[in-house]
């Protein structure tokens, strides 16, 4: 009886302290956009936003010393997500966006390339690095601009057990991005 105590409570310090490696969610983007804002009154039709990566679960992985031990995951709909955050900011920032590809002043349309979070053991330096890449493409008129969106972020977080800690570091890239495009859009 006694070594089946010391078998549980072992088990229980192994499992309790291993890394949790749950999906990591995306929250709804927030009312926060507080960039420039369109001088006249443009409209703006959202043609697509698309995931095209290969592998649209993976965003990331868990680095212990120089090894990738765990891949971080996402059952989120980054394209749907995308998409209602980026119409939120869009109206914030004076876009019209009730309209259609004829009538729009823009049409855009959105591609998101690459989503990478890598979180390390590091304890003193920063642990936690992301990048999010985003291509668009704008038509006005007959002139069509395609730009390429690149936002990198570095931060430390305490050290960490559970993927869910990373969400937060996500939303930020997910909201940047969000604003760096909409910022951009004011100046045509």
């Amino acid at each position: 009886m006694k070594n089946i105590f010391y078998l549980v409570i072992l088990s229980f310090l192994i499992g309790g302290c291993s890394y949790k490696n749950e999906a990591i969610s995306l929250q709804s983007y927030k009312t926060q956009y507080t960039g420039p804002t369109a001088k006249k009154q443009k409209s703006v039709y959202l043609k697509v936003v698309q995931d095209s990566r290969m592998d649209k679960r993976s965003i990331g992985y868990r680095l212990k010393g120089s090894e990738q031990s765990t891949k971080l995951y996402s059952d989120a709909n980054f394209a749907d997500k995308y998409k209602e955050g980026l119409m939120h900011a869009l109206n914030i920032a004076g876009f019209n966006t009730d309209t259609n590809a004829n009538d729009a002043t823009l049409v855009m349309e959105v591609y998101i390339k690459n989503i990478e979070i890598v979180y390390n053991d590091k304890y003193f330096d920063a642990n936690l690095k992301g990048k999010m890449e985003i291509d668009t493409i704008v038509k006005i008129g007959e002139k069509v601009i395609t730009q390429n969106f690149r936002e990198n972020e570095t931060d430390w977080i305490k050290p960490s057990f559970n993927s869910k800690d990373l969400e937060p570091f996500l939303y930020r890239l997910f909201s940047n991005s969000i604003n760096n495009i909409i910022a951009r859009l004011t100046r045509y």
